[in-house]
C-alpha cells in the first residue's frame, strides 16, 4: 500500500512480516514494522492516528485482523474471527471491514461497540445474484460516499455496496466465469482501488495477469499494466 507520505508498505507473506519503504530515499532498504504474522494477506495503513501510522493486517491462516500501532511489538486482534481473511478497509470512524472468503461475506467490526455485523453478501451462501458474493477478496472503502467496493473474486466482478444496502451494484466485470481474455471480463480479481474524485476503479485481474482501469458506467475496461507473466497479487 502506498500512502500519501510516499511510503510503501508491503505484506511480505513468505517472511511473515510487513515491510516499510520510503520512496523518498532511492535504493533504501526496508524497515520491518510488524513481524511474526502467520501469512499476512493484505494490509491497510491509517496515517490519521494521533500516535503515528497504524497498520491493519489481515491474517489469513490465523483467521483474524490485527492492528499494529507505531513501535508495537505485538499486534492486537480486532473484532471476532475472520475466517480465511483477505481484504481489509477502514472508514473514518475506525470501523474495520473484513472479507471472509470461505463464508462469502464482508463483515464490519466496530471499535466503539466491539460488535461485528455483515455488510455485504449472505453468510455461508455463495451465489451470482447482486445480493450474493462468492469468495470475496480485496476491499476499498470510499470515505467520500461511504460506499464499499468488493473484489467479488468467484463471480469475476467488482461490486459496490452502498451503506446499509441489501445488495450490491456491479461496477466492473460480470458474473460470467468463462474467463474470456477480453477487456469486458475479469478472472478472479483480488484487488481493487478507487479514485475518490473521479470514481475510476483500478483492479488486479489475477488470472489474466494484468491491471485494469474501469471508468464509471463503462461496460469494458482498459489494460494499463501486464497481460502476460506471473499472477499479480495486490
Amino acid at each position: 500500500m502506498l500512502t500519501r507520505t510516499n511510503t510503501l508498505y508491503v505484506a511480505d507473506f513468505g517472511n511473515q512480516r510487513v515491510q516499510m519503504f520510503s520512496l523518498n530515499t532511492p535504493h533504501g532498504s526496508g524497515t520491518t514494522v510488524a513481524f511474526d504474522i502467520n501469512s499476512p494477506s493484505k494490509i491497510y495503513v491509517d496515517e490519521d492516528d494521533d500516535d503515528g501510522p497504524s497498520i491493519y493486517v489481515s491474517v489469513f491462516v490465523g483467521n483474524r485482523v490485527e492492528k499494529w500501532t507505531k513501535g508495537a511489538l505485538k499486534g492486537i486482534q480486532l473484532g471476532d474471527e475472520c475466517r480465511s481473511c483477505f481484504g481489509i478497509a477502514v472508514d473514518e470512524e475506525k470501523n474495520v471491514y473484513m472479507s471472509e472468503s470461505d463464508r462469502h461475506r464482508v463483515i464490519k467490526g466496530s471499535p466503539k461497540t466491539n460488535l461485528t455485523e455483515v455488510v455485504a453478501g449472505q453468510t455461508d451462501e455463495r451465489g451470482n445474484g447482486n445480493e450474493y458474493l462468492s469468495s470475496p477478496d480485496g476491499l476499498y472503502f470510499d470515505r467520500t460516499t461511504d460506499d464499499l467496493y468488493v473484489a467479488d473474486s468467484g463471480n469475476a466482478r467488482i461490486q459496490k455496496w452502498e451503506k446499509n444496502a441489501f445488495s450490491g451494484v456491479e461496477v466492473a466485470g460480470s458474473n460470467w466465469t468463462d474467463w474470456a481474455h477480453d477487456t469486458e471480463t475479469l478472472a478472479s480479481p483480488n484487488g481493487v482501488w478507487v479514485d475518490e474524485q473521479t470514481k475510476i476503479v483500478y483492479i488486479s485481474d489475477t488470472i489474466h495477469h494484468r491491471i485494469m482501469r474501469w471508468m464509471p458506467g463503462a461496460l469494458v475496461g482498459v489494460v494499463i499494466a501486464g497481460g502476460n507473466g506471473m499472477n499479480l497479487n495486490c
